[in-house]
């Protein structure tokens, strides 16, 4: 009988945390922070109200689940893009839907022949990143804070670089007077399992959640890695760096995400 009751009680607190985005996060908050040390400056001035774009540096895979959390934590909840291959699981949708993610289109299904008809030397990336952007800034305009990655993936060197991207610059562009932007600057996680440092792979999400997972379990759930998360409101500055073309507004954004590293002296971040 206590064995039903114990079973019932774990199967019913794991679906409340299942159905609920709030619990989802806040768990998950408590999780990363038994296995990271997770410092965010400034502490306060960042205002929940607003409608952010937020744009982090991308040191690892697992950086998306640390600033979704520490933001829910500050009243900021963001909207991630996510492919929409990713809806057809049903657990995968389920989580998805929880998070309200943002449905990224499979654009090899979209016509772009009356794009192209106008404008027919549009490369394919082009495409992509415009309708991508539209999609973006539909979403701000209904008041929802949206997550994106301006460099599109995990550094592989410890510099951040954002070479011929144009997401970032063609959503910045077009940003709706309401929407605040929120540079976020992650020290840390370069040279842990989830990154590429030491010029390995990507490591592969499923695999590497399994071995966290053993790992956090044979420690403890004990805090090990210091994590900074330097938050900033850059809007006023983005929008400035629009004004030079899409390669003068990587370069600055390139230079937000390294200032840290040039007042060290040092060109990229070293692997901890």
């Amino acid at each position: 009988m206590l064995y039903c009751i114990l079973t019932l009680t774990v199967v019913t607190a794991a679906w409340i945390v299942y159905s609920s985005r709030n619990l989802l996060l806040v768990v998950g908050r408590w999780i990363l922070h038994r296995r990271y040390d997770v410092r965010v400056l400034p502490a306060g001035g960042i205002d929940g109200g607003f409608t952010y774009l937020v744009i982090p540096n991308h040191p690892a895979i697992v950086d998306p689940l640390i600033v979704a959390t520490e933001l829910h934590a500050m009243h900021i909840d963001i909207r991630p893009l996510v492919d929409e291959s990713f809806f057809s699981n049903r657990l995968a949708r389920h989580i998805l839907a929880l998070f309200d993610a943002v449905r990224v289109p499979d654009f090899r299904r979209i016509n772009f022949s009356p794009i192209l008809r106008v404008r027919p030397t549009l490369h394919n990336s082009a495409r992509r990143a415009k309708a991508l952007g539209y999609t973006v800034l539909a979403t701000l305009t209904r008041g929802s804070s949206v997550l994106l990655y301006p460099s599109g993936h995990i550094t592989a060197d410890g510099r951040e670089q954002m070479s011929n991207r144009q997401l970032a610059y063609n959503v910045v562009s077009q940003l709706p007077s309401e929407v605040r932007v929120l540079g976020i600057r992650t020290r840390g996680l370069f040279g842990s399992m989830w990154s590429r440092a030491g010029g390995r792979q990507a490591p592969p999400f499923a695999k590497t959640l399994a071995k966290a997972v053993c790992m956090w379990t044979v420690t403890g759930l004990r805090a090990k890695r210091k994590v900074t998360m330097y938050l900033e409101d850059i809007t006023d500055s983005v929008v400035k760096w629009t004004s030079g073309g899409r390669a003068q507004f990587n370069a600055c954004l390139e230079k937000w995400y390294d200032a840290d590293l040039a007042a060290a002296g040092v060109d990229r971040e070293n692997p901890t």
